[in-house]
């Protein structure tokens, strides 16, 4: 059996009043890839670690429309972009991280131009973050001046 995984969404935020210091965009892929998934499980696993305040929009995200930009269907992606954009303005979102190379240059580079002008980081850079303010620490072997993401931590 799956051991259960807590991961707040931007509404629970909400609820209580409060804001999330980051959102996690999950993205199609990190949703229904099995690969993927692995990533976004492995992920949420070190932001609770590190004692990070973040939410997922859960249901309420949706596909960037950076698919349907890329095939030449402007007016598709300005309607996802809109929807999504509505959302993350609703919940005052300033800084979303990411597991996409997709969705990080779509949000990042597309979407201000629409209005959804957010501080956009790629997991790989928060997690380099973490690590060098001494939120997350490294394990595994000496690295005598290497720092391997690949043994971050036993989660």
């Amino acid at each position: 059996m799956s051991e259960l995984i807590k991961v707040p969404t931007a509404a629970e935020f909400i609820a209580q009043g409060k804001t999330p210091e980051v959102l996690f965009w999950v993205g199609c892929s990190g949703s229904f890839d099995d690969r993927s998934k692995k990533i976004t499980k492995a992920f949420v696993k070190l932001l609770n670690k590190a004692g990070v305040e973040f939410a997922v929009l859960g249901a309420e995200e949706s596909c960037t429309g950076d698919p349907a930009k890329r095939a030449g269907n402007e007016f598709l992606f300005q309607m996802q972009a809109m929807m999504n954009i509505e959302v993350l303005n609703g919940y005052e979102i300033k800084k979303i991280v990411t597991a996409c190379p997709h969705c990080f240059n779509t949000l990042k580079n597309e979407y201000p131009e629409l209005g959804g002008n957010y501080e956009v980081i790629h997991h790989t850079s928060f997690l380099k973050d973490l690590i060098a303010n001494g939120k997350l620490t490294i394990s595994g072997g000496k690295f005598k001046g290497k720092k391997s993401l690949i043994t971050i931590l036993v989660i």
